[in-house]
């Protein structure tokens, strides 16, 4: 017999690991200084193909192939069989889900999918349209029980009030009051540059949110003392009661004499002057004004902005297909020519919060980004408006089309100065003010 010895130094042979699956739920939310939710119905229409059924206005032939933004769920890694994919929206509706799903009370649910290596989807994009690069992806393809496709979409609505003001300061930077009780991430500002193509770029890792004072349990607190129980039955609960009712009755013999021209009427009470300037004003928090310095001093092209956040993005653990469907809404969106945008990481846990999401089995790795372009939040802007407004009393007609389709344009944004622009003297002013917030409406 001869025994096989292991030559000294030999290494072993590693098994080899299985591959992780890997689940990315990529947001982009476009929301108004001036609104009340993220990506609001009335902020932009759809650009889904007919079979993906949405309850958005859908987008004209000539906006058709436009980025929009939109929910995007993919996976990674090895086939699985049987797997349940939940979303819910404890304040928000959909507007739109592609493969179909059952949406009950406050969620939809992708029940017992199959994600394949191999598959055809149940419909093809045409090449032009802007979603066509996800299904020629490295992805899983996801399978139903009558449809397939290589990734999942949502169109959702959520109730978000932002609370966040832009400003400038003396020396000219910009700065952000947040007023949410979470941080801001990855904060970047894109300003328009007035001397030539292109945009400047302010930009700050992280802006605190405003954190909830706690009580002190030693400071005894101002609430009311509960008054004490009293016997209705009671000698003088009684008496009260009897007063009370003679009032009552001395009171309408008193109005029914008044009435006849008996006795004069009371004269009212004048308001004193100095119970005004008592009135306390509401009380609100001193909230601090972070600086966003700029990153270059000259503006910047488009293609330059974009791969910052590119960047970014692949540190948050973003594969090409999901860095590209965000970047093509924020090359649609983001980068305006009349107003500053902020452009921010929403905070994962705040995600959770609004939008929680659930994965059975669960994966071995989930990765949630959610992007928010603000929008009407230049301080610039209102500016800008009141001259519109001027201009839609303009002599020349097309100069008055021209302001009230770009003031339509604006929507909330303008909705306060259009409401003191009805009281104008210039009944043109007035005429198509009212038109406009009768759309806005």
């Amino acid at each position: 017999m001869s025994i096989n010895k292991l030559v000294a130094g030999e290494p072993e042979k590693k098994k080899q690991k299985n591959s992780q699956l890997i689940v990315r739920d990529v947001n982009v939310f476009l929301v108004s200084a001036h609104g009340k939710k993220l990506n609001d119905a009335a902020l932009f229409r759809s650009t889904t193909p007919g079979y993906m059924l949405s309850r958005r206005l859908s987008a004209d032939s000539s906006e058709g192939s436009m980025p929009a933004p939109l929910g995007l769920i993919t996976f990674e890694g090895p086939a699985v069989k049987d797997i349940d994919v939940l979303i819910e929206f404890p304040a928000g509706r959909f507007l739109s889900h592609w493969p179909t799903a059952r949406i009950q009370s406050k969620r939809i649910y992708w029940r017992s999918q199959n994600l394949l290596k191999h598959a055809d989807p149940s419909m093809n994009l045409a090449e032009q349209h802007w979603l066509h690069h996800l299904q020629n992806s490295e992805r899983l393809f996801v399978k139903g029980l009558d449809k397939t496709e290589r990734f999942i979409l949502y169109d959702v609505e959520l109730n978000h009030v932002p609370r966040i003001v832009l400003s400038q300061s003396k020396d000219g930077m910009f700065q952000i009051q947040n007023s949410q009780a979470v941080p801001l991430q990855h904060v970047t500002i894109f300003q328009p540059s007035v001397e030539k193509e292109g945009w400047k770029l302010a930009s700050i890792e992280q802006i605190p949110g405003v954190k909830k004072e706690k009580k002190n349990p030693d400071i005894k607190s101002n609430k009311a003392v509960k008054p004490k129980v009293v016997d209705p039955l009671s000698e003088e609960n009684l008496k009260t009661k009897a007063k009370e009712k003679k009032a009552n009755q001395l009171a309408a013999i008193g109005g029914q004499l008044r009435a006849l021209g008996a006795l004069p009427a009371l004269a009212k009470p004048k308001a004193k002057s100095s119970d005004k300037s008592k009135a306390k004003a509401p009380v609100t928090k001193n909230v601090p004004a972070i600086k966003v310095p700029y990153s270059e001093n000259t503006s910047l092209p488009q293609e330059n902005i974009l791969s910052v956040w590119e960047k970014k993005l692949k540190e948050l653990g973003l594969g090409k297909p999901e860095i590209t469907h965000v970047l093509n809404i924020l090359k649609q969106h983001a980068f305006r020519k009349d107003q500053a945008t902020i452009v921010y990481c929403m905070d994962e846990g705040y995600l959770d919060k609004i939008m929680p999401i659930e994965i059975t089995p669960f994966p071995d790795v989930v990765r949630r980004v959610a992007i928010v372009i603000m929008l009407d939040v230049d301080p610039a802007l209102q500016k800008r408006i009141d001259q519109l407004i001027v201009q839609l009393g303009d002599t020349n007609w097309e100069q008055r089309e021209a302001a009230q389709k770009k003031l339509e344009e604006y929507g909330k944004a303008a909705q306060n100065q259009l409401q003191k622009a009805i009281k104008n003297k210039d009944l043109e002013i007035v005429f198509r003010a009212e038109q406009i917030l009768s759309k806005l409406k």
